[in-house]
This record gives C-alpha cells, sequence and structure tokens, in this order.
C-alpha cells in the first residue's frame, strides 16, 4: 500500500508548526513504502499532493477548543464532510479540495485519508517557538502516527 504522510503548517505561526515537525520526526523513522512529506500550503494545491497515494495520512494544527492544546484526535475525511463549501480558490480547506480531487480525479485520489488533528492554542504569534504543550506533544503524535501507518511499514531490524 502506497501511503504518504503529509505534515501541513507555517514553520513561522507558532504552534502552527505542529504538522510539519512531526512530519520531520517520522521521516526520520525512515518507514518503508512511506513517503513524508511537509507543505506550507493547503487548498487546492493538496489535491496534486496526496494523488496516486493509496492512503494518506495528514497532521495539521486544528482550534476547536474543546480539546487542551497539545491533545489530538484521529479523524476521517467523513468528519469533516459539513465543512465542504464551495468558495474562492484561495480559501478552499482541505476537506473540500479532497471532495473536488474525487470528482475530478476519481481514480487518482486515494481510498483512505486519515486527519491527525492536535488542538493548537496559538496561529497567530510571528514565531518558530511553538507553546510547551504543543511542542510537548509531538511525541505522542508521531507514536500515533506510526501505529496508524501500520506494522507492515515499520523497517526491518
Amino acid at each position: 500500500m502506497r501511503t504518504l504522510v503529509l505534515g501541513i503548517g507555517s514553520p513561522i505561526m507558532s504552534d502552527d508548526a505542529v504538522g510539519l515537525k512531526v512530519a520531520e520526526k517520522v521521516r526520520s523513522l525512515e518507514l518503508e513504502g512511506v513517503e513524508v512529506q511537509d507543505h506550507s500550503t493547503s487548498g487546492l494545491d493538496t489535491i496534486e499532493i496526496v494523488m496516486d497515494f493509496e492512503r494518506v495520512i495528514v497532521i495539521d494544527a486544528i482550534i476547536t477548543g474543546k480539546m487542551r492544546p497539545g491533545e489530538f484526535q484521529v479523524r476521517t475525511t467523513e468528519d469533516f464532510k459539513h465543512t465542504v463549501t464551495p468558495g474562492s480558490p484561495h480559501e478552499i480547506n482541505i476537506f473540500t479540495a479532497i471532495e473536488i480531487g474525487r470528482k475530478v480525479h476519481p481514480g487518482r485520489m486515494p481510498s483512505e485519508i486519515l486527519l491527525v488533528a492536535v488542538e493548537v492554542a496559538d496561529v497567530v504569534t510571528v514565531s518558530e517557538k511553538m507553546t510547551s504543550s504543543v511542542e510537548g506533544a509531538i511525541p505522542s503524535v508521531v507514536e500515533k502516527v506510526r501505529e496508524l501507518v501500520g506494522k507492515e511499514h515499520q523497517k526491518s531490524s
């Protein structure tokens, strides 16, 4: 199974970097058959990034106010159906982009897309430093991603 681990965020917007930092750590695990990418983009660009992978695990910041910063959940695209809306191509969220991709390129979009959504505290401060609660959660998020990737991709010892 061709798997992509995709970290999304901004390296200079405090906690928004969590997806990028997790992707960096997952890359260092050298999981067999797993491609790891990080991008500071979302929206329509996401379509081209995820095409031709069977499975995609996205790590991104989220603000729900229902969890403490650093807590995370694994969600499916189904969980975000209510956020799929038409709009400006510059403001399209990842879930709307995925739905567009499924309509435009039905045979090339992943059959499984999981989102590891990490609750964050600060995505407005211009800083390369994350809040301590979010930074402290990175090892747990990496372990969850490793678990989601599955044993078939673990490096042989």
